[in-house]
């Protein structure tokens, strides 16, 4: 806050001591209900209000002193977990709250100070004023972004067919496994937002070679319960639209789609493939003192029995593993953390990687730099996406984030680099909305400030940071090294071929793989429907629809026959193609046409 004459204005003693004061009973109010609510089962202690409670008095106290009070809960005595008792204690804890750590800013980043190379500089890429509302499964958002990334030389698919998002340099391959790590820990506006979700799996599939890979759909929900993924309030403009509804869309499609709750095997402690062990679960490395937990990553078997370990790759039980085939895009929600973490955003998403079970310590670890040691061990991801379409603006509240809490911002963010991206949006986003919602500085300890390198936010990003860059990964936390790619959206939702591109079918390990593209003329497609002629020339027949996308794969198709893609929208049908004097083919009757 400014001073009418521009200085910087300092609350008085008075003010200061009453907040000291407030904060005192706060805190003893927290672990009061932590104490009362969790009695002598610990499990209570996993619990969203009680994970509130716990954060509140730990501000308040110091994590150590609250840590060890709720550690000896069991035997303290029934007498002293009444109200009385609760006062009593709490009074005694305010004898020694001098001596607490609430006071003083987390512990810095004890390792060594690394910087990227001398001429590396980070793009992040900012897409704004998306449309609100999808276009059947496509989010002209995240096609617009894709594209915008294209046109700077990184192509999403992994092709010798050279386009705008697809090049032999590009990132997926047509027979890829893609791990899509979503938030989903949180209801409402906390988690992932679906549109946006099923869009990207509408790009990934709209592959110009045909896809025949898979996609899983992840998340570690931690003491959350993972719903099968199929809450019914999400972050979407149909709040229906919950991951699992995405999944079997693509699966109704053939796609090979699913998703895996990493919640379920937390607690389960496993080796590598490689070692003969088959088992779903979570390598954890040894306690590391620089980091105060332990590193871990999940591996698992998919729904089609695909095994993948998020380090080292899809496991063939003859070949070993194929770490080129893995890839994993990482698309969390910007958003306060006023729990503990100042901001959530990449980096601070890996905590729905990592399982805080098996004694990794991984959450107080991450401040530390757990996550970013974590990365440089599993390699980053791929592709980062972040969701700012709806952010939780308040510096007082998160990561839940209600419907009415929620800031509707129409962002979207991408990058490679985590850390400057993560950076550049609470920066550039978070902190904007902040003030846009009337919320001032000083900010409220856990502090998201980016410019304070003693803020919470940025502890943990730069520990985090100081690890990636010891991996040999290159980031940077240096504004001045971030080159903000801010073009104008590239118009329309657009095929990854672009427009007249050919229809091929390929023969594929699960069947045919088709693909094509959209017409020339017609106007924008609501469904694709597939027909078949005899060589003859006889009039189409229908076969199957096809979606809104363009690709598909279908188990069988009949031989001895043509085939033919038609677009169909509101105004009307497409032509089912034209004969050999160049016109166009009739109709079929209502009879034979797709439903």
């Amino acid at each position: 806050m400014k001073h009418p004459h521009g200085k910087a204005w300092k609350p008085p003693e008075f003010l200061r001591r009453w907040y000291r004061l407030y904060v005192i009973a706060a805190g003893i109010l927290a672990l009061a209900w932590l104490l009362f609510r969790s009695g002598t089962k610990p499990s209570r202690i996993v619990y969203p209000c009680q994970q509130a409670a716990l954060s509140t008095a730990a501000t308040a106290f110091g994590l150590t002193l609250v840590g060890a009070i709720v550690a000896i809960r069991r035997r303290l005595s029934v007498r002293w977990l009444t109200p009385v008792g609760i006062v009593l204690g709490g009074l005694g804890l305010m004898a020694v709250v001098g001596t607490s750590s609430h006071q003083q800013p987390p512990l810095a980043y004890p390792g060594p100070l690394l910087d990227p190379p001398a001429d590396y500089r980070a793009q992040v890429f900012s897409r704004v004023d998306c449309p609100q509302d999808p276009l059947g499964d496509r989010f002209v958002c995240v096609e617009d972004l894709i594209e915008m990334l294209g046109a700077q030389g990184i192509k999403l698919h992994r092709s010798d067919t050279v386009s705008l998002t697809a090049g032999p340099d590009g990132i997926i391959a047509a027979d890829d496994v893609v791990v899509i790590k979503i938030n989903y820990q949180w209801p409402d506006r906390g988690g992932t937002n679906t549109d946006l979700l099923r869009g990207l799996i509408r790009r990934i599939v709209d592959h110009p070679d045909s896809f025949t890979g898979e996609i899983v759909v992840a998340e570690n929900t931690q003491f959350n319960s993972a719903d099968n993924f199929d809450r019914s309030a999400n972050n979407a403009q149909d709040i229906t639209l919950s991951p699992r509804d995405v999944v079997l869309h693509f699966r109704a499609m053939r796609h090979l789609v699913s998703h895996y709750a990493w919640t379920d095997i937390r607690y389960q402690s496993v080796d590598e493939y490689s070692t003969g062990d088959m088992n779903d679960g979570y390598v954890v490395y040894p306690y590391d003192s620089q980091l105060q937990g332990r590193v871990s990553y999940p591996k698992f078997q998919t729904t089609f029995g695909t095994r993948i370990s998020l380090k080292e790759g899809i496991w063939d039980d003859v070949a070993g593993y194929d770490r080129q085939r893995l890839k994993l895009i990482n698309v969390p929600v910007l958003k306060s953390h006023h729990a503990t973490y100042g901001a959530t955003a990449l980096v601070k998403h890996y905590m729905g990687v990592v399982t805080r079970e098996l004694s990794t310590n991984s959450h107080s670890a991450i401040r530390y730099g757990v996550l970013g040691a974590t990365i440089g061990e599993i390699q980053p991801a791929d592709l980062n996406i972040l969701d700012a379409i709806w952010v939780n603006g308040n510096p007082n509240d998160g990561p839940w984030t209600s419907y009415a809490a929620a800031t509707r911002r129409d962002e979207l963010v991408a990058s490679l680099d985590p850390v400057a991206a993560d950076l550049w949006a609470v920066k550039r986003i978070l902190i904007p909305t902040f003030l846009d919602n009337g919320y001032t500085p000083p900010w409220p300890y856990p502090s998201a400030d980016p410019d304070d390198p003693t803020s919470s936010f940025r502890t943990y990003l730069d520990a985090s940071m100081n690890h990636i860059l010891a991996a040999g990964y290159s980031v940077t936390n240096n504004v001045d090294r971030i080159d903000e790619i801010a073009l104008g959206p590239p118009g329309e939702a657009s095929d990854p071929t672009g427009t007249g591109a050919p229809f091929t079918i390929a023969k594929g390990p699960v069947g045919y793989g088709l693909s094509w593209s959209s017409p020339f003329r017609g106007g924008p497609v609501d469904e694709y429907e597939l027909y078949r002629t005899n060589l003859a020339g006889s009039v189409p027949e229908c076969e199957t629809t096809l979606g809104s996308g363009t690709s598909a794969i279908l188990a069988t198709l009949p031989g001895g026959h043509g085939f033919l893609v038609v677009g169909r929208n509101a105004s009307g049908d497409g032509s089912p193609g034209r004969n050999s004097q160049g016109h166009d083919r009739p109709i079929a009757q209502d009879t034979s046409v797709c439903p």
